[in-house]
């Protein structure tokens, strides 16, 4: 382009910013990365667009009905988040995590952080000493309708969920919560109680669907399973992923 181009193009530029706004035309830029952490599935990652994984100093609900694979894909994440010199730590508020299958899913059980708080109001706190600390790269909360037994609780996450986000965004850790689905789970925010606030501050929403058992020969070795998409302010939504979660000494997550 020459000389005398360039300039007619800066006037026009400047017209049409002085006008409309700088923000109405720009040069275009690269879209900056986002931190994540992969999941361990390479389809998921894929229809994760603009991440890639999961988005580092913001909020990820993982929901799924019993065997649906929820748990294992959080295991997964966290094995992940190791590898990556990461401080993973898990909050297990139903008092149900396996050591044994942590470390058949990858995890170094060794250097986990097993938290087992006595109530939902010491788990949420616990959480945001955490961040604040910068001591850990990944929190998983397992699970949220353990918080849930009056009214005001949900207004008691809420305030909490407000104080978490700062603290979050400056650590650059990953935060995650287990929502158990017990009626079917459909893909809308009709299968949380009224008033909780998590689908508002949640960046990304994963639905887990179980969809056949993988069988070799008589015996079960696996499931498929089906990821959608249902929120990403990131990246598009209603994206869906189809992965194969199989068992046979270690616990491996493959596309399908």
């Amino acid at each position: 382009m020459g000389s005398k181009k360039r300039k007619q193009l800066a006037a026009t530029v400047r017209a049409i910013q002085g006008k409309w706004g700088v923000k109405a035309l720009r040069k275009a830029e690269a879209t900056p990365t986002v931190p994540c952490i992969p999941t361990g599935f390479a389809r998921l990652d894929q229809a994760l667009t603009g991440i890639g994984g999961i988005p580092r100093g913001r909020i990820t609900e993982i929901l799924g009905s019993p065997t649906s694979g929820m748990a294992t894909l959080a295991l997964k994440i966290m094995a992940k988040a190791q590898d990556e010199g990461d401080i993973a730590t898990y909050l297990d508020l139903d008092a149900t995590f396996d050591p044994d299958y942590a470390d058949r899913c990858g995890i170094q059980v060794k250097l986990l952080l097993l938290v087992r708080p006595q109530s939902g109001p010491e788990a949420l706190e616990i959480t945001r000493t955490l961040l604040e600390g910068r001591s850990t790269g990944l929190i998983v909360f397992d699970n949220v309708s353990n918080l849930l037994h009056t009214p005001a609780d949900f207004e008691v996450l809420a305030a909490h969920l407000r104080q978490l986000l700062p603290a979050l965004t400056r650590s650059q850790g990953a935060l995650i919560f287990l929502i158990p689905l017990h009626s079917g789970g459909t893909r809308s925010q009709a299968n949380y109680p009224s008033g909780l606030a998590l689908p508002h501050y949640a960046t990304l929403r994963l639905l887990l669907q179980r969809e056949r058992w993988l069988h070799q020969q008589q015996d079960i070795r696996g499931y498929q399973a089906q990821v959608v998409v249902l929120k990403n302010k990131l990246g598009r939504a209603g994206q869906s992923a189809r992965i194969a979660i199989t068992f046979n000494g270690t616990v491996r997550g493959d596309g399908t």
